[in-house]
């Protein structure tokens, strides 16, 4: 029995030092430059694109091409303001609470909060 518990205890360690969340400060992204005028079509679709090897339909939000900008806004995303906008929150390497395999550049995610703070066009 004694020597199970090194075991069971080595087990738990690595299973709690294995979550992943990529929170971080607003002061440690760095400040990248917005395009003045972000388009969700041709900036912002293509970003989420790479969200769909999850969020195809089920989990929401669906980011598939043709649903993502309906499943987004409102529910996910508060026109004008990022900061407050889940979507933002939660953009890997942003905040997202889970490891996917993969985070945003400090650029894309630049490009997806001036979109939001541009007043999330669908355009």
């Amino acid at each position: 029995m004694k020597k199970i518990i090194p075991f069971i205890l080595a087990g738990g360690f690595l299973l709690l030092s294995s979550c992943y969340y990529d929170s971080r400060d607003a002061a440690d992204i760095p400040d990248v430059p917005v395009p003045d005028d972000v388009s969700f079509a041709e900036d912002v679709q293509p970003i989420l694109n790479r969200c769909t090897q999850c969020h195809d339909g089920s989990p929401a939000p669906d980011m598939r091409e043709g649903n993502s900008y309906n499943a987004l806004v409102p529910a996910y995303v508060e026109r004008g303001n990022a900061e407050g906008s889940l979507l933002y929150q939660r953009l890997p390497g942003n905040g997202h609470p889970f490891d996917v395999g993969f985070v945003l550049s400090d650029e894309e995610i630049a490009t997806i909060k001036g979109w939001i703070d541009q007043g999330a066009k669908n355009n």
